[in-house]
Formats: C-alpha cells, sequence, structure tokens
C-alpha cells in the first residue's frame, strides 16, 4: 500500500478500516477496504487487505529507523561538501 496517499483517499472515502467477525474461528480481524473502478466500465468494486495494529506499528517502527539512517547519511553528506569547499 502507498502510506503517503491515505488522508487523500480516506477524505474521498475511497478507503475505510472495517472489522470483520470470523465466524469459523469466533475472531475478529481488520481489513482496508479500498474501492476501485474499471477503467472500460466505470464499474465499482471493493478489495479488502487484512491488517492488524501490531503490522502497522512495526512498519512505523521500521519507517522511523530508515529515516534516522537516512538522516545520518545526509548529515555526513552535509560535512564532505563542507570539506571539498574548504579545499
Amino acid at each position: 500500500m502507498n502510506y503517503k496517499d491515505w488522508t487523500t483517499l480516506k477524505t474521498a472515502g475511497k478507503v475505510a478500516f472495517k472489522k470483520i467477525d470470523a465466524t469459523d474461528t469466533h475472531k475478529a480481524y481488520t481489513v482496508l477496504e479500498k474501492k476501485t473502478y474499471d477503467i472500460n466500465t466505470g464499474e465499482e468494486s471493493t478489495s479488502q487487505i487484512q491488517m492488524s495494529l501490531a503490522e502497522l506499528e512495526q512498519e512505523k517502527a521500521f519507517k522511523t529507523a530508515e529515516k534516522e539512517a537516512l538522516q545520518k547519511e545526509i548529515t555526513e553528506i552535509g560535512k564532505m561538501i563542507t570539506q571539498i569547499k574548504k579545499v
């Protein structure tokens, strides 16, 4: 899923979380429902992606660590630029 589009899609009513009760296991789970449209016919359909809070929290932690690593790299590149300018 492209996380950066979440707010736009949510505002437009094209995505929503929905709790599904699984009658065979007596457990509930959460899905992200997404509306899609056939470009030829305009017919609307809905797809579902099973998601959990734990998965989203893990993804956020991964992205945060990735961001921190990139920020460190950017800082080092900035130091190199400063040194080159002194040469």
